[in-house]
């Protein structure tokens, strides 16, 4: 049976790759008439579903050709489609845990489906499951879910910005790093079509970029765009140009900013949403990393209407020259509204930096989560068994103080 398994796992994996879903899909259906109780079955057809889903999502087309039995299909809106494999491939997932409720990715999978596509009622029910997985010991506060966990980390919402150098660092050149901001937007509103010599690389959408489609999902409404300086495992030199102080004080003081960005971990960017703008709750990928705003812009706007949630705690505000850090892989929402849709108080631009957690034992090490969690390198969307997961049951963390 474990070949077989393993056979048709390889199978489906070929299929999708040639994009053939619906016999891929075909293959899991035998295997769970065969293997009924496997959960690792109902987890691969929710990743397959979801794929298929988000796929739809964010393809651009208004209409997508559901599948018949008959090979032909039919045209739905988009938006009925996603709908429905959405729903589908949440039931998959609570099939899986059903069967094995201490299934990590399918927790991790499901919230996420929930988080993305906001069904009647999903904040309640990312909550409930986010009990039955501190039941099961995934995770230790219901706050706190990443796909990337290390039990061993201090854990807290909020942290002191003065503990850090990097956020002193940053605070005393803020006159500098502002200005190199304002003169890169000069250089855009500047910038003609037929000026071949003015190359100022513009502002980008949030989850535009390879490797940061799930960000895309992140927003709720409104406008969130970037100015990439450290992403992808690389130094994004046409804009670094742009920024050269910057990347100095960056380079000097951040090494565990930039150190993370190289190892994939994270990102360094100025992060500029525009007024009506929010960013749904959602948890961020790691807790071996802390993320750092520094206010480069802050429009004056009424009490909590420009604001950060983390966790439960009491909403914050930015202030401009100021850091504030928080750990992101706890729940947390952004929320920018204004009271006259007339008026427009300008975009609210930070420098977001996130940095490896003080006391992660594997900083700046390429095969940081292999090292550091039993989930390992593997993506979350096509990890295939369980095994991969099966490494000891935790031991509880640290006081967080």
């Amino acid at each position: 049976p474990e070949e077989w398994k393993l056979k048709t796992h390889t199978l489906t994996r070929k299929l999708e790759s040639e994009s053939r879903e619906d016999e891929a899909r075909m293959w899991l259906v035998i295997r769970m008439c065969r293997f009924p109780d496997d959960p690792d079955t109902y987890y691969n057809m929710g990743v397959l579903l979801g794929k298929m889903c988000d796929r739809a999502k964010f393809g651009g087309a208004p209409k997508i050709r559901l599948p018949g039995l008959d090979g032909s299909g039919q045209l739905v809106p988009t938006e009925r489609y996603c709908r429905l494999f959405s729903k589908a491939s949440q039931a998959n997932y609570r099939r899986c845990l059903k069967v094995d409720p201490a299934h990590r990715a399918a927790y991790i999978n499901l919230i996420g489906s929930f988080e993305r596509h906001e069904i009647e009622g999903w904040y309640d029910e990312v909550h409930a499951l986010a009990a039955q997985a501190l039941r099961n010991g995934i995770w230790y506060n219901k706050w706190q879910r990443p796909p990337h966990f290390v039990p061993s980390l201090p854990a807290r919402p909020w942290h002191d910005p003065a503990a850090f150098p990097l956020c002193d660092a940053l605070e005393r050149n803020f006159s500098v790093i502002k200005a190199e901001y304002e003169a890169y937007l000069e250089k855009l509103a500047s910038r003609r079509d037929w000026d071949e010599s003015n190359t100022t690389p513009g502002l980008s959408e949030v989850g535009a970029r390879e490797g940061a489609l799930h960000d895309m999902g992140l927003k709720q409404s409104g406008s969130w765009r970037e100015v990439p300086l450290f992403t992808n495992c690389a130094a994004q030199r046409e804009y670094l140009v742009h920024f050269p102080e910057t990347a100095r004080v960056l380079q000097e003081h951040g090494a565990d900013a930039t150190g993370l960005a190289f190892c994939g971990g994270g990102d360094v960017i100025f992060s500029v949403l525009s007024p009506g703008t929010r960013l749904r709750a959602h948890c961020g990928p790691s807790n071996a990393r802390l993320t750092c705003h520094l206010g480069v812009r802050v429009p004056r706007v009424a009490g909590q209407n420009l604001s950060l949630r983390v966790a439960g705690e009491p909403r914050r505000n930015w202030e401009e020259g100021r850091c504030l850090v928080f750990d992101d892989s706890f729940e947390h929402d952004v929320v920018f509204e204004t009271e006259n849709a007339q008026q427009y108080p300008g975009d609210r631009v930070v420098l977001l930096a996130n940095f490896w957690h003080p006391d992660f034992e594997f900083r700046n090490d390429p095969q940081w989560r292999e090292k550091s969690d039993a989930l390992g390198n593997a993506e979350l969307e096509t990890l295939p068994q369980t095994a991969v997961m099966s490494a000891k049951a935790p031991t509880a963390p640290k006081a967080s103080g």
